[in-house]
């Protein structure tokens, strides 16, 4: 099986982890007088686990979806020959025999708690120990907190006055922001998602006012509050929505800005993650001094960071989850708000428990749906359902309604019907259109670079300026490598606009006055992280500096010699995007259609535009991507059944 391996590793249709992974069980499992077939299973499960992880697995199903994928989740197609070769070398066991089969073997376990091996067996899945730990982790929690749902009837009158307070305009339908504050009130924790413009910042600002005011009128003391999001730009992001509503609201409310902290911080930077070995500074034995903890962008949490996070949240805490179900999961494995999802459907479809119902009715004045047989964590799930930014003649909200129910046909035939969208095909080959997207984005961006010729002073005054011709659009892409990745996408962009005379430069990697760029580590010693966007601009003595935001017409600068890792941004990653908005935002797709190219990633690239998309592509290769959905594997649904 090795050999095997080995061959495929060579041929590139598995990767070198793939390979010195299932090296490792091979070698460790010598020791042992295993039968040869046992022990090539155990090699290839090996192999399969680690590439699914890669892929973003938690673990890897034994059902009969899996029976001949092998290495599928890896993208890399293997052909029928090779299927047959691994199968004969485990003497075609089927799938489901694989547990009955392994159970003895050293490095596998149904026991974990009593027998701690490199690999466990659950929920009719096999897990690598650590993804099975990070799992339990965040079902433990949950169970947990069902388990302490406090009873608010006491303060229902109080409840009653807070939210009439706090939403003095009664609706002719169902509230669902209101709906969510109730909820998030008498929860523990509480996942609150809904897609751009529903109002996901004002709910919270009203859920943290509501938790205060409530504290006010008992005569307990303030709550401590803490606001986080993944990424340094996710959290300035949050930072300015919560200054923006506070403004708003501080009117109807007086002394607002004394109960509800406005600076959010990142997840990292929060639980204190040292940058070399992962540990954190806050832990089950250390818990965060909190008592509310609000996540934003909670979608690009994995599961590893979650379970981090939920370790460290002290017992009485709770902890509210924003996000968008139906963005982009992490990067790295685990995709807890697309789990937390399956049930979230059942409770829009359904409607909550007759408990929950009824104390949303007293509380709130809303009426919603009852279900009699619901799912128990469902009462703890809320989504905002109504659009406060797309409106009727929005096609940029119509298409992603379509594209979020995979209608790839009626989704790309809206291009057609609305002002706001725009299709702009290269059925030619490649190098056609490359030629257009460089050409759109050399037109995009001599704005903000003529701004930068024009000032040979960077005032705070100027800085804003560029920033906000700068920010007015950006170019995403769903790839990395490639003509259409970001990587080339940048290094041409830089040239055509050198060709321009709008930037001058030798090296595209060297500095030069306007380069925009993305941060791609954390570096708490100069406050600057991961995803935080700099521009290199000339500071008022002639010296070059790079200047990133740090809040609505807030912006710091540094030397570029002090500024972490980093890479072009001309053009950057559907997944890099997350956490922005963009008044225009160009979708870059590829000539050839790639699997990473899914629903998610489109849903994702079109709801960053706030009133105009241009998407560059073929028609065929959208409408693949509109009908893949990206479904990871996860014992996380199964395990919240239970209980």
């Amino acid at each position: 099986m090795l050999t095997l391996l080995d061959e495929l590793r060579q041929q590139h249709l598995i990767g070198d982890g793939e390979f010195y992974f299932a090296k490792l069980i091979a070698d460790k499992q010598q020791a042992f007088n295993y039968p040869i077939e046992i022990q090539q299973l155990a090699i290839l499960v090996a192999a399969l686990c680690y590439a699914a992880n890669q892929q973003g697995d938690t673990c890897f199903f034994l059902q009969a979806q899996n029976e001949h994928n092998f290495f599928g989740l890896t993208y890399r197609a293997l052909d029928k020959d090779y299927q047959a070769l691994i199968q004969q070398k485990i003497n075609y066991l089927p799938i489901s025999q694989w547990q009955s089969a392994l159970q003895e073997h050293i490095a596998f376990t149904t026991e974990p708690k009593q027998k701690k091996a490199p690999f466990v067996f659950q929920f009719d899945a096999i897990y690598l120990y650590r993804y099975w730990q990070d799992e339990g982790v965040v079902i433990d929690y949950l169970k947990r907190a069902v388990q302490n749902s406090q009873d608010f009837s006491a303060d229902l009158p109080h409840i009653q006055q807070i939210l009439a307070q706090l939403f003095p305009v009664q609706e002719s339908e169902v509230n669902w922001q209101k709906v969510a504050v109730a909820t998030a009130i008498k929860q523990p924790f509480c996942l609150i998602t809904g897609g751009p413009g529903t109002g996901k910042t004002t709910t919270v600002f009203r859920l943290l006012a509501a938790l205060q005011l409530l504290q006010q009128v008992k005569d307990l003391p303030l709550l401590r509050i803490q606001l986080v999001a993944p990424t340094g730009k996710a959290a300035a992001r949050l930072t300015e929505s919560l200054r923006r509503t506070l403004a708003q609201e501080s009117s109807a409310i007086p002394g607002l800005h004394k109960l509800i902290p406005e600076q959010s911080s990142t997840l990292h930077r929060l639980l204190g993650v040292h940058p070399f070995n992962e540990r954190t500074h806050f832990h089950a034995a250390n818990p965060l001094p909190l008592d509310v903890l609000v996540v934003d962008e909670a979608s690009m949490i994995d599961l590893n960071m979650m379970a981090k996070l939920l370790l460290a949240l002290p017992h009485h805490a709770k902890l509210i989850l924003l996000g968008d179900k139906d963005q982009l999961s992490s990067v790295e494995a685990g995709a807890i708000l697309g789990e937390l999802g399956q049930f979230l459907q059942q409770v829009e479809q359904d409607g909550y428990s007759p408990s929950l119902a009824q104390y949303l009715q007293h509380a709130s004045g809303e009426h919603v749906p009852v279900n009699k047989h619901p799912a128990t964590i469902g009462d703890y799930l809320c989504s905002l359902r109504k659009s406060y930014r797309f409106h009727e003649a929005s096609g940029i909200g119509h298409l992603a309604k379509a594209i979020n129910s995979q209608q790839e046909v009626r989704s790309y035939a809206l291009f057609s019907q609305y002002d706001d969208i725009e299709f702009i095909s290269y059925q030619q080959d490649s190098a056609y259109g490359l030629a257009q997207i460089i050409k759109s984005a050399v037109d995009t961006y001599q704005e903000y670079l003529l701004k930068i010729k024009q000032n040979k002073v960077m005032s705070p005054q100027v800085v804003s300026e560029i920033f906000m011709l700068f920010n007015r659009c950006r170019f995403l892409t769903a790839l990395r490598g490639g003509d259409f990745g970001v990587e080339s996408l940048n290094t041409n962009i830089a040239f055509a606009l050198r060709q321009k005379r709008l930037v001058q430069f030798t090296h595209a990697r060297d500095w030069f006055i306007g380069k925009p760029i993305m941060v791609t580590e954390n570096d708490n010693n100069v406050g600057i992280y991961n995803g935080d966007i700099g521009l290199f601009l000339v500071d008022e003595e002639g010296q070059g500096r790079v200047w990133f935001e740090q809040g609505e017409k807030q912006f710091r600068s540094l030397p570029a010699s002090r500024v972490p890792s980093h890479e072009m941004a001309f053009a950057m990653t559907v997944h890099k995007s997350q956490g922005s908005e963009f008044e225009h935002t160009c979708f870059i797709l590829p000539t050839e259609f790639n699997p990473l190219l899914s629903k998610e990633l489109v849903y994702t690239a079109v709801t960053r535009a706030k009133s105009k998309l241009t998407v560059f592509g073929q028609e065929q290769i959208w409408k693949s991507a509109v009908k893949n959905r990206t479904q990871r594997q996860s014992g996380l649904e199964r395990g919240l059944s239970t209980f």
